[in-house]
């Protein structure tokens, strides 16, 4: 019989020698010295976002204090990787958006040989489905937690319909794109993420825990 108190100390093992690697060694670039991941997590968070965001906003989605946001802001600000702008909906307030340096460190950050991307590489698509599908209910259970808000996972969304197209390959349907995907399509960072009220959510992530569709 599976020891299931054993096994889930030897996951919690496992990730957290994942994370260790990460903070270690996995932003190093060219001989540079590495990245730290705070740095690296918001230029990812700010590609593509023209109008920038709020630090508070970034905060929120990244889980870390304001205190410590900040400190990782001067110095991003200190290369010339972010500025701050005016918010137009809100004087008092400034929104972080990157630069073209910014832009292009964010850009280096998404080839498949940095950080985790190169462990992620070796993975067949049945397996990266199952470590995408595993992901949505520990950043699911994040958010329960208190630990981070604001994440933009499937699981999370309005739009997420688990194991409602009736087929086997693509059960999921995504009712903004009207797509049926499989769990290696799912997104735990989506642009056109809606967060759907707890009431939704608490069922979507019942049904999405059924090992079948019911």
């Amino acid at each position: 019989m599976i020891d299931t108190p054993f096994q889930r100390r030897q996951a919690t093992r496992g990730l957290e020698q994942l994370a260790h690697l990460v903070r270690a060694q996995s932003w190093r670039q060219d001989g540079t010295p590495s990245l730290p991941p705070t740095q690296a997590a918001v230029l990812r968070m700010l590609q593509g976002v023209q109008d920038g965001l709020r630090a508070r906003h970034i905060a929120e989605r990244l889980g870390v204090s304001a205190a410590s946001l900040s400190d990782s802001l001067k110095a991003m600000e200190g290369k010339q990787w972010i500025r701050r702008t005016p918010d137009p909906d809100d004087a008092r307030a400034a929104r972080v958006k990157l630069t073209s340096a910014g832009s292009r460190m964010a850009t280096q950050l998404q080839r498949p040989d940095q950080g985790m991307g190169s462990l992620i590489e070796s993975l067949d698509e049945a397996d990266l489905g199952a470590l995408l599908r595993v992901t949505q209910l520990l950043v699911n259970e994040a958010q329960e937690q208190g630990l981070a808000t604001g994440l933009r996972t499937c699981l999370g969304c309005e739009f997420f319909r688990p194991f409602a197209s009736g087929e086997r390959t693509a059960p999921h349907v995504c009712a903004f794109l009207d797509k049926a995907f499989g769990d290696s399509e799912l997104r735990v960072d989506c642009a056109e993420q809606r967060p759907a009220d707890d009431e939704q959510r608490l069922g979507s992530v019942a049904r999405f825990r059924q090992p079948t569709p019911p």
